[in-house]
């Protein structure tokens, strides 16, 4: 009996210790709303639309104020532009306290990826999964331009899976302030802005490369343009 209630006592005592966090995202291009199939942006000169635009978010933890790092346990996110519930995730089990950073990563981390087809968010009916290549799309952006070469003008840029030095999963780090208390759950508004996977410091024009879907090193340079897409909003 002494036993079970010591089990209790801890488990109580974790729970009321500990709470859960929204992480609500917003997509923008060019820090214009995303609409996809509706409009027309820029991106070096060329003209484009987005028709697509998914990816994936793992690996989340967040810095307290006093400098701890809390690591969450892994989960993985699929966010889609046209699903609106993915764009919201809830994250649990962080400890009560003031809050500066938060950490992630896009895409799947290497052991996931070389394990083979997952379920859940990782299942491949989601259509983010190389069979041929056995590795996961990190992010997927589909649209079209005038400047592309490929048929009917499209662009299709899946960047993934994983050969060698070809990693495209990146890490990112946001500067932000909230406070975990009992009974409340804080929110942190992101936005990503798609402009980033040409506009970056690897400029992209669709008339030189439309496409690209496998790991690679044009791949790599557009994961490293991403990796910036992602701010905290202003309140």
């Amino acid at each position: 009996m002494n036993r079970l209630l010591l089990f209790l006592c801890l488990l109580i005592g974790h729970t009321a210790v500990s709470q859960s966090v929204s992480i609500t995202i917003t997509h923008e291009v060019n820090h214009q709303p995303m609409r996809t199939n509706k409009a027309y942006y820029t991106a070096q000169g060329d003209t484009f639309t987005i028709t697509k635009f998914k990816y994936y978010l793992s690996n989340f933890s967040f810095t307290s104020e006093s400098g701890e790092n809390i690591k969450l346990p892994p989960e993985y996110f699929l966010v889609s532009d046209d699903s609106a519930a993915s764009k919201t995730i809830s994250l649990t089990g962080l400890p009560l306290g003031r809050y500066k950073a938060v950490s992630f990563m896009i895409g799947v981390d290497s052991i996931m990826n070389c394990t083979g087809a997952q379920s859940g968010a990782l299942d491949p009916i989601y259509g983010m999964f190389w069979t041929w290549n056995s590795g996961y799309i990190m992010a997927k952006l589909e649209g079209t331009s005038p400047a592309s070469h490929l048929p009917g003008h499209v662009l299709q840029f899946h960047i993934g899976g994983y050969r060698g030095a070809h990693q495209s999963q990146r890490m990112v780090q946001l500067q932000t302030s909230f406070v975990v208390s009992t009974g409340k759950t804080p929110v942190v508004h992101l936005v990503a802005d798609a402009a980033t996977w040409f506009n970056g410091s690897n400029p992209i024009r669709f008339s030189e490369t439309a496409g690209f879907m496998a790991p690679g090193t044009i791949g790599d340079r557009i994961a490293d343009n991403y990796s910036h897409m992602f701010s905290v909003k202003k309140k």
